[in-house]
């Protein structure tokens, strides 16, 4: 049996950059129909208030959320790709890089 492991190193960027963009896209989906119920739930409290705050919110979500995951697909495609080259030298160096640009944007 093959080297489970192995298969985030090896074969096509492209293919893991689908497969990972593909499953942030069915969490944020999730994240965001979450998001929906609690605006359906909290305009029946007839506030319109609350529902521009959460709508507010809701915007502000998206664009934060989208940004982190499109990093963490472009890094995480970048260090695989290192490893799978077998430079573990760049793929730490590109691992901190990584690690920096998300702690400043955050």
């Amino acid at each position: 049996m093959p080297d489970q492991g192995a298969r985030f190193v090896t074969g096509s960027t492209m293919g893991h950059v689908v497969r990972m963009t593909l499953t942030g896209a069915a969490g944020i989906t999730l994240v965001f129909l979450v998001d929906a119920t609690n605006l359906f739930w909290i305009s029946q409290l007839g506030d319109p208030q609350l529902v521009a705050a959460i709508g507010f919110a809701f915007a502000i979500q998206f664009l934060s959320v989208s940004g982190g995951v499109g990093l963490m697909i472009a890094a995480t495609a970048l260090i695989s790709r290192r490893i799978g080259q077998g430079d573990h030298a760049g793929a730490r160096h590109q691992a901190t890089a990584a690690l920096i640009t998300s702690m400043a944007t955050r």
